[in-house]
């Protein structure tokens, strides 16, 4: 009795420790037949790029503004009234070309005094002779406004005719070789940028080249950037001043390395890491590679593969590891 009741006693253990022994297997089980390639299926066409050697950079793109070490508000030194200017806004001027004249308000006044007097005819022949002669001298007593260095005009303030009074500004100028860009870069990539850093500055008709001489070591209030200024190696045509560009600041250079499209990574979130699928022997083969510089197109690898591996560029997500592949050449860049 006592023997039959201990077989009853150790048989629903060890059916027991079969069935959880079986429940820990099967999820195993399961994900080991979702993971597994069909060796039956057919080949899936995919396209393919291989490793290659090239030059890649990490370029920063920000907006900026012209401005000028070199300006002048051509004032008037006295009251008066504009008798010349012809200069428009994106003229240029030569060094001490007239740039405007100014009567002064007291000639003018002498003027409009002998006029009265000639029309009243109180004068003897004398005193015209005396008078005349005193008309062309206060004629001639003209201000001339000159440009003091080769400039171009930013803004006409005044137009002939017009009344000035003392230090009004008759014509804005600047001096087009001081020109340099003043780059607003966001805080969180300022600490990358420094002195001498090539810049390729769009605007005008084309692009030019410089590089950045300075960050200014003050944010640009409600913008969250800081102004990076830059010098201008070529000068930049037209020469606008105040003037919006684009401008891309070489970061890092990496010349020579091993460089994959970016659309071989299994993962947009690209970090120190990634995952790419190779083409070996017609099946695609996960690996786990290190990454470095990249742009919107390539991606440096730094270790995990070799130049001229072929890896799927297109077709590639949803494949397991060791799925039978056609490859069919193509950049995927």
């Amino acid at each position: 009795m006592n023997e039959c009741t201990n077989g009853g006693g150790r048989l629903p253990l060890l059916i027991a420790a079969l069935l959880l022994a079986a429940g820990l297997a099967l999820p195993g089980c399961r994900a080991a037949e979702e993971v597994a390639p069909n060796e039956n299926a057919s080949p899936i066409e995919v396209r393919v790029a291989p490793v290659r050697r090239g030059d890649i950079a990490d370029v920063l793109s920000v907006t900026g503004e012209t401005q000028a070490r070199t300006t002048l508000r051509l004032a008037s030194p006295v009251a008066g009234r504009v008798t010349f200017v012809t200069a428009q806004a994106g003229d240029s001027l030569p060094v001490r070309a007239v740039a405007a004249r100014v009567m002064p308000r007291e000639n003018e006044a002498a003027l409009l005094g002998f006029t009265i007097l000639e029309d009243a005819d109180v004068l003897s022949a004398p005193e015209k002779r005396r008078a005349g002669k005193l008309q062309r001298d206060l004629s001639r007593g003209e201000i001339a406004l000159r440009a003091p260095f080769q400039a171009v005009v930013a803004a006409r303030l005044r137009n002939p005719g017009e009344q000035v009074a003392a230090n009004d500004v008759v014509l804005d100028l600047f001096d087009p070789s001081s020109l340099y860009v003043v780059a607003q870069v966001p805080v969180r990539a300022a600490a990358r940028v420094r002195a001498g850093m090539p810049v390729v500055i769009s605007g005008g008709d084309g692009k030019v080249n410089g590089h950045v001489a300075a960050v200014v070591t003050a944010m640009t209030p409600q913008t969250l950037t800081v102004p990076v200024r830059i010098e201008l190696v070529t000068a930049l045509q037209p020469p606008l001043l105040h003037a919006a560009v684009g401008c891309r600041i070489t970061v890092e250079r990496h010349a020579g390395v091993l460089l994959i499209p970016r659309s071989a990574l299994l993962s947009s979130n690209v970090g120190a890491e990634g995952d790419v699928l190779v083409a070996a022997d017609n099946r695609a083969r996960r690996r786990k590679v290190m990454l470095g510089l990249r742009n919107q197109s390539w991606v440096e690898v730094t270790g995990g593969l070799q130049e001229g591996e072929r890896l799927l560029v297109e077709g590639q997500y949803g494949l397991a590891d060791g799925t039978p592949i056609s490859p069919v050449t193509g950049s995927g860049a």
